[in-house]
């Protein structure tokens, strides 16, 4: 093969090396190209939003054995709190004794549930819809701080971290997660944690923090909470 021969072979080759190279290249782009375009019409994936922190009351303004109303993390969501006068596993304050949970009974999803202080406070004068309460009820737990679903009978013990007393629920109340300020004397907010919350599209009995979360995707979370005082 000739010198010139050789030459024009090495020539070809080099542009078919270059040729592959544009190729690929072009193939590579374009590949970025449609993930952008991908991109731009898949609908972004909702990360979970983490729990607003915050300020409800300060301690010097919470009476004790009375049932304060709010909602959290979202107006859909009625919780209690309540100072049971007794030091409890999850209570809050000086006297660890201030308390908050989730509304809703475990057993039907039912909202109007009742608080029934222990039998010193129970004044049938002054706290009039404890007319709705079965007598019998009443004199089960004479001395406890207890959450009553009408519907179907079930009583919580706000004392025991809101656990089914009796009734048909196998769950026990949510709890809402509170902090204190020792220095202020304000009291916080700061989450819901597990058993989760009757509420639609959350697991009932669910035991991961992160699918309680779920039920704040397309709510509005608050950003101040307003205790109601309930006579």
């Amino acid at each position: 093969m000739s010198h010139e021969s050789k030459g024009e072979d090495k020539v070809s080759k080099e542009r078919r090396t270059t040729l592959k190279f544009i190729t690929s290249l072009s193939f590579v782009m374009g590949l970025g190209s449609v993930a952008s375009l991908l991109k731009s019409v898949t609908p972004p994936v909702l990360e979970i939003p983490e729990w607003p922190r915050i300020k409800i009351a300060n301690i010097n303004n919470i009476k004790p054995l009375t049932w304060y109303l709010f909602t959290y993390p979202t107006s859909e969501i009625p919780c209690i709190l309540v100072k049971t006068g007794k030091s409890t596993p999850y209570g809050i304050g000086p006297d660890k004794d201030i308390v908050a949970y989730v509304m809703i009974c475990q057993h039907a999803r039912y909202y109007g549930t009742i608080y029934i202080p222990p039998r010193e406070k129970r004044d049938p004068a002054k706290l009039t819809y404890l007319k709705t309460v079965p007598p019998n009820v009443l004199e089960l737990y004479p001395d406890k701080n207890l959450l009553y679903c009408p519907a179907h009978a079930a009583i919580y013990d706000l004392e025991d971290g809101g656990s089914v007393l009796s009734g048909p629920p196998f769950c026990s109340l949510c709890k809402v997660v509170l902090e204190y300020d020792d220095t202020t004397r304000d009291i916080y907010v700061v989450g819901l944690a597990p058993p989760a919350p009757a509420v639609p599209g959350v697991t009932l009995c669910s035991k991961d923090a992160e699918e309680l979360k779920r039920i704040m995707l397309g709510k509005k979370l608050l950003s101040e909470v307003t205790l109601e005082e309930k006579i």
